[in-house]
């Protein structure tokens, strides 16, 4: 029996995939579980268009993406903050505050994807990678003045 997988099914298939399966194993498992529908012509049809709208949809997240990373490359964020007798900063720049500056110059990006191992405790220019989406990574420079 043909049937399209409605989620993923280990040692079978993803999601949207279009399996040949015994008769038995798709009526007594994968259909009373909602893990798989029969492979209709008209629901093979569907999943095919959606599929490609599928494919699109990432090629064009892809190419927002690098355009991003583009941009990202090219920054220089430029972070002020008091120092105290030793040159060093009262408040420690961290994730927090360049995601702030990056929000400030209308550049959104993940918090979480910043990668900053410490926080920047004195003043200089700084160099910090950022994962994105589709395995891309990208630097920011920073750089840390006295206020």
């Amino acid at each position: 029996m043909k049937v399209i997988l409605l989620k993923n099914v280990s040692g079978l298939g993803k999601a949207s995939d279009i399996k040949e399966v015994a008769d038995g194993y798709a009526k007594n498992y994968l259909m009373p579980n909602k893990l798989a529908a029969v492979a209709t012509p008209k629901a093979v049809n569907l999943t095919k268009q959606l599929q490609i709208k599928k494919i699109k949809d990432a090629e064009k997240d892809l190419i927002s993406t690098e355009k991003l990373a583009n941009k990202l490359n090219t920054t220089v964020l430029e972070i002020s903050g008091e120092i105290n007798n030793y040159g060093r900063l009262y408040a420690s720049i961290t994730k927090s505050s360049i995601f702030e500056g990056l929000k400030e110059k209308g550049i959104i990006v993940n918090k979480e994807k910043i990668i900053l191992p410490e926080p920047i405790k004195e003043l200089g220019d700084y160099k910090v990678k950022i994962n994105l989406d589709h395995g891309l990574e990208t630097e920011i420079c920073i750089s840390v003045v006295e206020k």
